[in-house]
């Protein structure tokens, strides 16, 4: 047996055949094919051999023949148990030379292996320092935000101009070199002027204008607008403004206060003390959320590592399956559901296989990283998991661990893999970030020569048809950005498929 280290994190096992061991998978062959054919004047499945090739030939044979033999040497590959944990997906025959009957010959079997991760320098990563107060705007909207159910609005005088703050109700028309667009054009529509709700510039040039006033707003749609047709198109919307109010807030009085029911609050200053805490609280979990996700980013991009195809189309069927999803719930057809994303296949295809390869990386990464600081869960950690589950689900703990094990390992181990990157990293106001890895160049197969006679596989106690690797590893989650969503987030395990051959007539490229 001859093991060749491929690139994409491929191996590929070649082996002689020698004639004998091809006549004696010809009978296991026959003794399969001939119960699939019908030979007049014989039972089906009872045709003599030499009828049988009579009819259709010994070469009729071959393809099924190889199927036997592949399979034996799955079986023989998968004797090495520490070899076959390294196998991901499945195996694929290579058929170097057409089978000769009489005649010694060579086949092949190539699989995905988990790929060698050299981690960059993950202990040293700076990153920008956390920024946990609230601002006193930031707890005025806050409180507006609460309060506005009780706002009343107000015509403001005739003669009175539009000012940011203000609420207009106005009729546009949109249009794009003279031509009206779909979706540009509204009556009566009211409008915060200074919300954001428009796109940039739109709300600007409303200022200052009058009730009855007519304008025409140049704008320019933002490159990566929504509506692909209009992204980075310059437009103009013709305003007729109708009416401008002014919104005035109830005034914060301690029976007023009392009636939102916001805990801790019973006048002005304790609503605002706990508005203040809760904005608090929630940075200080965005804020660990942006400090993790940095990190991660810096280590993928000085991370190369040469990835197999199974791992990245695993995760970019997820990213598709998850979309395809929404566009059944929504009950419209996939097509239809990537034009109102402003996508289309082609494009949408490109993303998932980015998004598949950038996240099946930070998963190798983060199992690299979780092995080299011993984070995998304990037995006492995956039974609280199961414990505290068992309290929700009235399930004992054993039959939430036998249903859940891979979701309890996953979430401490994704846990533990935060705390530990963000123990590592430093704040500063300006970090410097790693050095990006350079970018691998095409290399050449390089061939590792196991001779089976002198380094004999390791023996096992029965001999596998197949071999399923159960490599768990923390999952990157679906954001365009950032690889990781929220660190109080589930996140799913990674389990390699079952090692079995495609079928010989399926000629790996």
């Amino acid at each position: 047996m001859k093991i060749e280290n491929l690139e994409h994190s491929q191996k590929k096992f070649t082996f002689e055949v020698t004639p004998e061991e091809f006549e004696a998978a010809l009978d296991k062959a026959f003794a399969t094919e001939v119960q699939k054919v019908s030979i007049p004047g014989f039972r089906k499945g009872h045709a003599p051999r030499s009828v049988f090739e009579k009819n259709y030939g010994v070469e009729s044979l071959f393809s099924a023949a190889l199927d036997v033999i592949l399979n034996d040497k799955v079986q023989e590959i998968a004797k090495d148990q520490e070899l076959a944990k390294t196998f991901i997906g499945q195996f694929r025959p290579v058929i170097d030379e057409a089978p000769v009957r009489g005649k010694a010959f060579n086949i092949g079997l190539a699989i995905d292996v988990q790929p060698e991760v050299k981690l960059p320098d993950y202990k040293s990563i700076e990153v920008k320092e956390k920024d946990l107060v609230a601002s006193e705007k930031e707890v005025e909207d806050a409180i507006k935000a609460i309060v506005r159910k009780d706002a009343k609005k107000t015509d403001k005088r005739a003669g009175s101009k539009i000012a940011k703050g203000d609420y207009a109700t106005f009729d546009f028309v949109g249009t794009v070199d003279g031509v009206e667009f779909e979706g540009g054009k509204a009556e009566n529509y009211e409008l915060e002027i200074g919300s954001g709700q428009f796109i940039p510039g739109f709300e600007d040039q409303m200022i200052g204008m009058k009730v009855d006033e007519v304008k025409d707003l140049n704008v320019t749609f933002p490159k990566e607008y929504q509506a692909a047709e209009l992204a980075g198109k310059d437009a103009v919307f013709k305003v007729t403004v109708h009416k401008i109010q002014k919104e005035t807030l109830p005034e914060l009085t301690e029976e007023y206060v009392k009636s939102l029911n916001v805990a801790g609050a019973t006048d002005e200053a304790s609503l605002k003390a706990a508005k203040k805490k809760e904005i608090e609280d929630r940075k200080a979990v965005s804020e660990k959320d942006r400090q993790f996700n940095e990190i991660i980013q810096q280590i993928l991009d000085a991370t190369n590592v040469d990835m197999p195809q199974t791992l990245i189309e695993e995760r970019a069927n997820q990213f598709k399956a998850q979309y395809e999803g929404q566009a059944k719930a929504y009950n419209i057809p996939f097509a239809t559901f990537l034009q109102i994303m402003g996508t289309n296949e082609a494009d949408f295809n490109k993303r998932a296989n980015e998004e598949g390869a950038r996240q099946a990386l930070f998963n190798v990464v983060a199992s690299a990283i979780i092995e080299a600081e011993k984070l995998n869960p304990t037995n006492d950690e995956l039974t609280a998991a199961a414990e505290e589950d068992a309290k929700k689900n009235h399930r004992s703990k054993e039959q939430n661990l036998q249903a859940n094990f891979q979701r309890y390992w996953s979430n401490i181990a994704y846990s533990k893999l935060v705390e530990c990157l963000l123990g590592y990293a430093k704040e500063v106001k300006e970090p410097k970030t790693l050095a990006p890895a350079k970018k691998a160049t095409a290399k050449k197969a390089a061939t590792k020569t196991a001779d089976a006679e002198k380094a004999p596989a390791k023996k096992t106690t029965t001999a596998k048809k197949s071999t399923t690797t159960k490599k768990t590893t923390a999952k990157a989650a679906d954001a365009e950005k950032a690889p990781a969503k929220k660190t109080t987030a589930a996140k799913k395990t990674t389990t390699a498929k079952k090692t079995t051959t495609k079928k010989a007539s399926e000629k790996a490229e």
